[in-house]
């Protein structure tokens, strides 16, 4: 869990870890946050969280 969202950290044979990562910054880049939490055996949740806007009224 430490190492989630790390560039080039993955456990996929042929992966190169930058999905997560990736997933992540474009969140963040739209004001959102992901919160992650995961217990071995059981599972794992990943919650995101972005802002509410108001629509953009069309021309």
């Amino acid at each position: 869990m430490a190492k989630i969202g790390s560039p080039f950290y993955t456990t996929k044979e042929n992966g190169t870890g930058l999905g997560m990562m990736t997933t992540i910054k474009i969140i963040q880049s739209h004001g959102g946050n992901v919160n992650i939490s995961s217990i071995e055996g059981q599972g794992t949740t990943i919650e995101v969280y972005l802002p509410v806007v108001s629509p953009v009224p069309r021309l």
